[in-house]
């Protein structure tokens, strides 16, 4: 199983090299099995994760699979920045290894490093309004 390098993560990708490394020093690295639920819906959001390898499935309760993030991707930020409480449960596919960024240092990061919102917004809008199919 290959994983990102972080310095590649698009989220990241328009701070500078310092800022990236700062950011990458709160965070922590942790590994799950196949099938290991990561988060689970209406729990407390602690933190946002950052896929780095290996895929994840978002699951909803009475609906069932509603989407995927592998690599480069995140999750949990609507926990966070709503500060409510999990909107889905995360099950990992495979092996994953995930960047973890606690609650409190994210909101702090977002503030002194705006550019990083910039992607996560684009992102938030892809997944929530995601562009027609073309023909």
């Amino acid at each position: 199983m290959s994983t990102m390098d972080p310095a590649d993560i698009p989220i990241f990708a328009a701070l500078e090299p310092k800022d990236r490394d700062e950011i990458l020093g709160y965070a922590r690295r942790r590994s799950y099995g196949p099938g290991d639920v990561i988060v689970r819906e209406g729990d407390r959001a602690l933190n946002l994760y950052i896929v780095i390898a290996g895929q994840v499935r978002i699951e909803l309760a009475g609906v069932g699979q509603v989407s995927t993030r592998g690599p480069g991707e995140f999750f949990g930020e609507y926990g966070l920045l709503g500060d409510h409480g999990r909107t889905a449960t995360v099950i990992a596919d495979d092996e994953v290894t995930c960047l973890l960024l606690p609650a409190w240092e994210f909101r702090s990061l977002l503030d002194e490093h705006p550019k990083m919102a910039v992607p996560m917004l684009h992102e938030i809008i892809e997944r929530t309004h995601p562009a027609p199919p073309t023909d």
